[in-house]
């Protein structure tokens, strides 16, 4: 103790003869020196006497740190024994608001690079533009209608009794090859989207955007804001208790966007650089979206065979909001006007196997949903992959849109096994507790978004630039690069990565053939087919070495310098922090409000990358193999061994399934209680189509199911009706005209 006090008294003598700093400064050093050693900060002074040896824990230097700050940097030893007295302790937040006073953000001014702003959803109006042509809106056909009404999901078949619930038309599914897609409304993107940009001139915005460009980056924007919130799955059955929570591998994947600048305007599009092909589900999904809204003759006319009957392709119905700098458009898929918010979004989900194994779908098709629960073969699976996957972005989309819900049909690409509809208050007491948390962090992700995109634009005017998402970072903070596109160029890497799989402007130097090195070394004048003396001359260690020189560039490729980056114009970072603000709370934790008395806020800093331009084109480029190799799936040349234990699982259930896809239909029962309310079903079987209106049984020697599902009161005259055969050999003699009294003789069956 004595020795302490005694380095206490030296080290405020030092401070005071040469800073003048008093004792009453060293206050608050004084009352911890006694329990634990107060953190240090050395300086750059060249005059300043070293530290005593003797008695490492004395402060010899300046500044003093505040209690805040001491707390803030503290080892995490001693923030441990801190938190274990109860108190919360050792916040960044609190060193972060003494440090940096946090500005409340005037939304009509730019921002400044490395200052601490504060926003609210308070701050942003969210508006319809225009006029929503809802009327124009298809519906669902098929009876699909009572799904929107009734929780859960719908089998499409029933599996006991085998009575389908709906029109069995939709049960097999068209093919990509036989549905002509030319008579579908190609998909508009926002920079050739004339009436969307026409919006955003009129109301001076800055930027326009779809649901299909902007929703994974407002996903990265959530992952960054919201302290890690998990989807809540406790909703699911016990056998998902030791199931993951948290968001998918594909949620977490870089996020890029386009900025296209047409005239003051700067248009959002999609970032295609690695999507070069459509997926098997992408496709199918236009074809089974036109299904579900047609009755069986209209879809019949889309089929390749039938295509030259449709004279006129519909137009699409686009909703159009502005929120902020941005004029979004949303397009709307089914309608109903008993619904609160009149419209919907169809979605069309494949199975687990199609999802896992896209390249191969044609062995995957076989994999069949049966049950309601389970981790395998079930509708609870589904669901919990969707809930993983797919949740944020359709909640997105239908917040863009102002739409009620999503209506989804689960299908293996060959069948369709049932349908269920998803509110969107569903969707957010699974995503974030509640549907008022909801509406804030969705206004407070565009308000977060717009700033950023106006400082990147402020920094590039009138110029095009490919702007990268990525909220997976080591110190858990969100990441923004800029790249300025050359269009040319990337047309080229596109090229080489579709061919090649390479993304370069370059092509990869190729291994020689043994037919090219005779040809050259004939060129040289060099016997092609000589063969070396076994007695000649030993190499030399020179030989060696560059014969080992060869392997290693042969071996040892960095694949990150064969990446296609823009480097003619530099490459740029930013890095984005944020933390909450609830009730005049800091905290990093997630946020769930309880009600409208709850106050709400997010503070955020952007703060720009002052690394070398060489060691950012490097990072970037890394950045960029990384989305160009994040979806390798195997192919169907993939050794057995090589695949994943899930994919082989999958594929085993597949081909052991596969005969379900093609069972025959036999006599189809519908059921009769559930009418499609449109012109009577049309069967697939030509030769004896079905009329679901009729009362009457369609064959008489019918199976037991069939007997099952026809009114008894109904089914019992026909036997009755059935004597007159026996009384057929009594009036055998009667095919002449002359025995013309049966008028007299039909009283007798009576």
């Amino acid at each position: 103790m004595s020795s302490r006090l005694f380095a206490y008294s030296r080290a405020r003598t030092v401070l005071w003869r040469r800073h003048g700093i008093s004792a009453t400064a060293l206050r608050f050093t004084s009352s911890t020196s006694t329990d634990k050693p107060v953190p240090t900060q050395t300086t750059n002074h060249t005059d300043a006497d070293p530290p005593a040896t003797e008695q490492p824990n004395v402060v010899a230097s300046t500044p003093l740190y505040s209690k805040d700050e001491a707390d803030a940097i503290k080892p995490s030893s001693e923030k441990a024994n801190d938190d274990s007295s109860g108190k919360k302790s050792g916040s960044r937040f609190e060193f972060v608001r003494e440090r940096e006073p946090i500005v409340v953000h005037d939304a009509s001014q730019p921002i400044k690079l490395g200052k601490w702003y504060r926003i609210d959803a308070n701050m942003m109006d969210y508006n319809q533009v225009g006029k929503s042509h809802i009327n124009t809106v298809p519906r669902l056909a098929h009876g699909l209608e009572r799904v929107l009404f009734s929780p859960g999901v719908h089998l499409l078949q029933d599996p006991n009794s085998r009575v389908y619930n709906f029109d069995p038309y939709i049960r097999g599914i068209t093919q990509p090859d036989e549905f002509d897609f030319d008579k579908l409304t190609p998909y508009i993107t926002s920079s050739k989207d004339s009436k969307l940009i026409k919006y955003a001139r009129e109301r001076k915005k800055r930027f326009v955007g779809s649901t299909s460009s902007m929703t994974h980056v407002l996903s990265h924007l959530y992952f960054a804001i919201s302290g890690g919130k998990q989807p809540d799955i406790s909703s699911m059955s016990m056998r998902f208790a030791d199931m993951p929570s948290r968001f998918t591998r594909g949620m977490r994947y870089p996020a890029s966007i386009a900025l296209r600048y047409n005239d003051g305007v700067y248009s959002i599009d999609a970032d295609k650089s690695f999507d070069v092909k459509d997926s098997i589900l992408s496709v199918m999904g236009k074809s089974l979206e036109k299904l579900l809204t047609s009755t069986p003759s209209e879809f019949e006319m889309y089929k390749k065979q039938n295509s030259w009957k449709v004279k006129e392709i519909p137009e699409e119905n686009y909703h159009y909001v502005e929120a902020e700098d941005f004029i979004l458009r949303s397009q709307l898929d089914c309608r109903d006007d008993r619904l609160p918010r009149k419209t919907f979004d169809l979605k069309t989900r494949g199975s687990l196997a199609i999802r896992m194994d896209l390249d191969n779908h044609e062995v995957s098709r076989g994999y069949q949903i049966k049950t309601m629960k389970g981790r395998m073969q079930s509708f609870e699976r589904e669901y919990y992959d969707m809930v993983r996957s797919a949740f944020l972005k359709y909640n997105f989309q239908v917040r863009i849109g102002n739409m009620d819900g999503i209506f989804v049909a689960y299908h293996n690409t060959a069948r369709m096994f049932g349908f269920q509809y998803i509110s969107r208050r569903e969707m957010d007491e699974v995503l974030y507790g509640n549907e008022l948390t909801g509406n804030h962090m969705f206004k407070m992700i565009l308000l977060l978004l717009s700033k950023m995109l106006r400082t990147v634009t402020d920094q590039y005017p009138e110029t095009d630039v490919r702007v990268t998402f990525n909220s997976f970072t080591p110190d858990h903070s969100l990441s923004m690069w800029v790249e300025v596109i050359d269009d040319e160029k990337e047309a080229i890497a596109v090229k080489m990565y579709q061919e090649t799989g390479q993304y370069s402007v370059n092509p990869a130097p190729t291994a020689a053939t043994p037919e090219a090195s005779k040809e050259a070394a004939s060129k040289e004048g060099v016997d092609p087919f000589a063969t070396k003396d076994p007695l000649g001359a030993k190499p030399t260690e020179t030989d060696a070495e560059n014969a080992l020189l060869d392997e290693l560039l042969d071996e040892d490729v960095d694949p990150v310098e064969g990446v296609y980056v823009n480097s003619d114009h530099p490459i740029q970072h930013y890095r984005m922090e944020s933390f909450s603000t609830l009730n005049n709370q800091d905290t990093d934790d997630a946020i769930t409000l309880r009600d409208q008395t709850d106050e709400w806020s997010i503070n955020w800093s952007l703060k720009k990358s002052t690394a070398p331009p060489d060691e950012l084109v490097r990072h970037y480029r890394q950045l960029r193999l990384k989305q160009s190799t994040f979806f390798e799936r195997p192919s169907a040349d993939t050794p057995e061994e090589e695949l994943a234990p899930l994919v082989k699982v999958l594929r085993r259930l597949s081909r052991r399934n596969m005969w379900m896809n093609n069972t025959p239909r036999e006599r189809v029962v519908v059921n009769k209680s559930r009418i499609p309310d449109y012109a009577p079903l049309k069967h697939h079987r030509a030769d004896r189509p079905v009329k679901a209106s009729s009362p009457k049984p369609r064959h008489r020697s019918s199976p037991k199911p069939m007997l099952k599902t026809q009114p008894a009161p109904k089914t019992q005259p026909t036997p009755k009706t059935q004597p007159t055969p026996k009384t057929q050999p009594t009036s055998k003699p009667q095919p002449t005209p002359k025995t013309q009294p049966a008028p007299k003789t039909q009283p007798a069956p009576a």
